[in-house]
């Protein structure tokens, strides 16, 4: 997975995880082993590790979204 600033991606489930029920991510910034993101509709902003995203996208949590 190639983490790049900027790359939003879309909340499929918004009520089930603990993101403010915003309906998408954005990676604001990355370094080492933490990712900082900002939620959509301006619902607020945080940080995990980088394995906790890839749990994420796995279990298909996330999925990024279309240009």
């Amino acid at each position: 997975m190639n983490l790049k600033d900027g790359t939003v991606y879309e909340i499929l489930d918004p009520s089930s995880l603990n993101f403010n029920s915003a309906r998408t991510l954005r990676i604001t910034s990355h370094f080492r082993s933490v990712v900082s993101f900002s939620l959509g509709e301006e619902q607020g902003y945080g940080s995990m590790p980088v394995q906790h995203l890839r749990y994420l996208l796995k279990r298909n949590f996330l999925k990024e979204a279309a240009n």
